[in-house]
């Protein structure tokens, strides 16, 4: 007889009965095909399974022999199961079903749409957050009528946090550009690893820009947004994310955002700060955000 493939031979004699030992040639050749299947069952049944980069979720399930979209969507259903990944993306193949709330749900269709990375769960760590401004696509300047959705992932359980805040610069800078090419109105897009926690000006914590992002730039000074000036820059201008007044709740943008990413009250930004360090303590301090248009909500 054969004993454990993976730990060598262990052939010996039973009771009456005679183990054989076969040439070492072939019994090498055999533990190694052995070894192998055994290496494709762990793998098939254990609870993660990753996507190839382009490969749909249901096609690295089919690799396995897992033909259940059912069972696959219960349990990863934030996903989009037959849109090609990007990335290698990991699938829950087992455990608890995954509960997602309705707006989680819904702002996961949105980036997903976009082909847009959404950070998800690990088995030891919490606070992988999602950080994503909604911009309202109204071209009147100077209200907080945006908003940054936080949301992340832990325990198959799905936690948001909505935030009133503005993505776009005050009445005070349209009018009035710091830079000459225009006012700075942060472009929708995702921006992977661009921020850090710092300070803003120096001068309180914020999240502030760690690489480079474009900006559209508003330079007709017609006292509205223009979303589509035509003209871009990338680089770095200082669009951070940030508070604007440290009390209360502000209801008009004027000076606070020259194009920067604004909270319209001080508790829920110091609740979006707690967060930020919460996350750092498990990922470091790198975070990414996503602008997204409202009208991709819908």
């Amino acid at each position: 007889m054969i004993g454990d493939p993976c730990k060598g031979n262990t052939s010996k004699r039973q009771g009456n009965a005679l183990s054989v030992r076969l040439p070492t040639r072939i019994e090498n050749n055999l533990q190694s095909a052995i070894c192998h299947q055994m290496n494709n069952y762990e793998s098939l049944y254990s609870n993660k399974l990753f996507t190839l980069p382009g490969e749909t979720v249901m096609e690295a399930a089919h690799r396995f022999n897992l033909f259940d979209k059912g069972e696959i969507k219960a349990r990863n259903k934030t996903l989009p199961l037959d849109k090609p990944t990007d990335q290698p993306t990991e699938i829950k193949l087992k455990g608890p079903v995954e509960t997602v709330p309705d707006e989680v749900a819904r702002i996961c269709k949105a980036l997903n749409n976009l082909n847009y990375q959404i950070f998800r769960n690990d088995d030891n760590k919490n606070y992988h957050l999602n950080i994503v401004g909604i911009r309202n696509p109204s071209p009147e300047p100077n209200k907080f009528d945006d908003e940054i959705w936080v949301f992340w992932s832990h325990d198959n359980l799905w936690t948001l946090k909505k935030y009133k805040a503005t993505t776009d610069p005050g009445l005070t800078y349209l009018e009035n550009p710091l830079n000459a090419a225009g006012t700075a109105i942060l472009k929708e897009n995702q921006y992977i690893g661009s921020y850090c926690l710092g300070k803003h000006k120096g001068q309180y914590e914020a999240l502030v820009q760690l690489k480079p992002i474009t900006v559209i730039r508003d330079f007709n000074r017609d006292k509205k947004l223009d979303f589509s000036s035509g003209k871009e820059q990338t680089g770095f201008f200082g669009v951070n994310i940030h508070r604007s007044s440290p009390t209360g709740t502000s209801e008009l943008i004027n000076k606070w955002s020259a194009g920067c990413q604004v909270f319209a009250n001080i508790s829920e930004y110091n609740e979006f700060m707690s967060l930020c360090k919460k996350a750092i303590g498990e990922w470091g301090n790198e975070f990414s955000y996503s602008l997204i248009n409202k009208k991709n909500m819908l």
